[in-house]
């Protein structure tokens, strides 16, 4: 049964190990478990 997750990435640096954990985690819901993914990443936010 797939699931909605959301996955917040607080860090400010692109390309930081939290940013690219962050990224990796959604790829791995979205492949493995067919989840619903949403990444809300507050570098991109004004």
């Amino acid at each position: 049964m797939a699931k909605k997750v959301l996955i917040i990435s607080t860090s400010l640096r692109g390309g930081s190990n939290s940013d690219i954990l962050a990224n990796e985690c959604a790829k791995g819901a979205k492949e493995v478990g067919g989840h619903d993914v949403e990444l809300l990443s507050l570098k991109r936010l004004p």
